[in-house]
């Protein structure tokens, strides 16, 4: 800790072994008022060892590193925490110490991340608009939920930001530290359930697509360890210490209790939610290898179910600075980062679990947004049409009957033309659904390279 400059003139004022300092200015002395009792009997007592002795000058008393190193040892033994932190701040303020503030980028990051997840929920839900959206399941509430989960950090973001978070702690009061310590406790609990709905939901989302029971049987056993990972991690967190209030006061050392070894508890729910996401992302990528098309289009789909990387990423840029809060005394300055990593998970979460139904969204209005374009550019899109010239291909697709809990079921398919017979309206696709087979007729403005699946006769989706 640097020295103190406040302290030293202060103490020189009343120890008798030092030389007088009548002419030491006013405003040193006010800020030296301010400076604990227990910080100026420590001085009082370095003071006359030290080089500064007969050295009342700014420089000997802001750069002496014996006295500096012997003042803290002794603030650190006969100070409270809070004592010891105004002293800190007192003395850098007087040695011009940079103050430094990043709160604003806080309110921002959670700010600006909730809006763009919330965007992209709200896209989600309106490809199940119209006759022909996808059908709302599981999936959409457990998302939901999760949206829900997200907001209470979201909103507590600027309150943190106002209450010292992106600002170093001995420069805030003690209730501004307690408040910041109060809102990440219950910032904490959302955070951790909302990684676990995340997985659910995804997790939903595969057993629209998939219809293998095995494979399904081994979504359901995924799935209930995300449940399991909810509860537990959700309980563990929230009742971390005893009493429970004393997560947000033990800093000061002025209150009794007990906690967990919170650092621990932080790596191993970190890393289970790491393994999770892996095991998510890569789950069904050996089916998706055995879908009946070509090698690019298969590989674009593969990266499509693959974009959970970015969750993984950010899980475990997160766990690396949880590493380095571990070790700090400045928590409100050295928490910054792994706060706002736990945000952008949270948000990533959210727009990565959306962006299937986001595909079939921009799918269902691309020929429109094609054709306006095409208009407003001055290309015509008239064609000329006989019956010579028109073909038409029917594609039949078998398969098993709804049986189950298949009935939300229709599989991924691959439907490729290589002619048919084009309408008036262009893109437009006819389907017919039975039980036991699905007759397409496809026009040669369909897509080739789009694979659908569907929910009964409620509709389809391109994934």
């Amino acid at each position: 800790m640097r020295l103190w400059t406040t302290l030293a003139m202060t103490a020189a004022i009343f120890a008798s072994a030092v030389q007088p300092v009548a002419a030491q200015s006013a405003a040193l002395v006010a800020l030296a008022k301010a400076m604990p009792t227990c910080a100026l009997a420590c001085l009082e007592g370095a003071l006359p060892t030290s080089n500064c002795a007969t050295d009342l000058t700014s420089t000997c008393l802001c750069t002496d590193v014996q006295l500096n190193a012997a003042l803290t040892v002794c603030v650190a033994a006969n100070c409270t925490i809070p004592e010891g932190l105004t002293t800190k701040n007192v003395s850098l303020t007087a040695c011009g110490a940079e103050v430094r503030d990043i709160s604003s980028s806080f309110t921002a990051i959670g700010i600006t991340g909730m809006v763009i997840a919330f965007l992209a929920f709200l896209l989600r839900m309106a490809a199940s608009l119209g006759k022909t959206g996808r059908q709302v399941s599981w999936d959409d509430w457990t998302m939901l939920l999760l949206v829900i989960l997200a907001i209470p950090p979201a909103v507590f973001a600027p309150i943190l930001a106002d209450n010292g978070m992106g600002r170093d702690i001995w420069t805030l009061t003690s209730e501004q530290i307690t408040n910041v310590l109060h809102y990440y406790f219950f910032g904490e609990i959302f955070y951790v359930v909302a990684l676990g709905v995340s997985k659910i939901s995804v997790l939903f989302f595969y057993l629209r697509v998939f219809p293998a029971k095995d494979f399904r049987m081994i979504i359901y056993v995924v799935m209930g360890v995300c449940v399991v990972y909810c509860i537990v991690f959700g309980i563990v967190t929230a009742m971390q210490c005893t009493p429970i209030s004393y997560a947000w006061t033990q800093w000061d050392g002025l209150h009794e209790g007990k906690c967990n070894d919170i650092h621990i508890q932080g790596y191993v729910a970190a890393a289970v939610n790491i393994v999770l996401d892996a095991i998510v992302m890569v789950l069904p990528l050996k089916h998706l290898a055995g879908l009946n098309m070509g090698l690019k289009k298969k590989l674009m789909v593969m990266a499509m179910f693959s974009v959970g990387i970015f969750i993984v990423l950010t899980s475990i840029i997160r766990l690396a600075s949880l590493v380095h809060f571990a070790n700090s005394q400045n928590i409100t300055w050295d928490y910054f980062e792994a706060g706002y990593w736990s945000l952008i998970e949270v948000y990533v979460s959210i727009i990565c679990g959306c962006m299937p139904a986001h595909r079939f969204l921009f799918a269902k209005f691309w020929p429109k947004i094609k054709d306006t374009v095409n208009s407003s550019s001055g290309k015509s899109t008239s064609k000329s049409y006989g019956t010579s010239s028109t073909s038409r291909t029917a594609t039949q697709i078998s398969v098993k009957p709804n049986k189950g809990d298949e009935t939300d079921f229709v599989p991924l398919v691959d439907v490729e033309s290589r002619g048919g017979q084009t309408t008036s309206e262009g893109h437009k696709e006819s389907w017919t659904v039975t039980s036991h087979q699905v007759h397409t007729s496809v026009t040669a403005d369909s897509r080739p390279d789009s694979w659908t699946m569907g929910q009964g006769t409620q509709g389809r989706e391109h994934v």
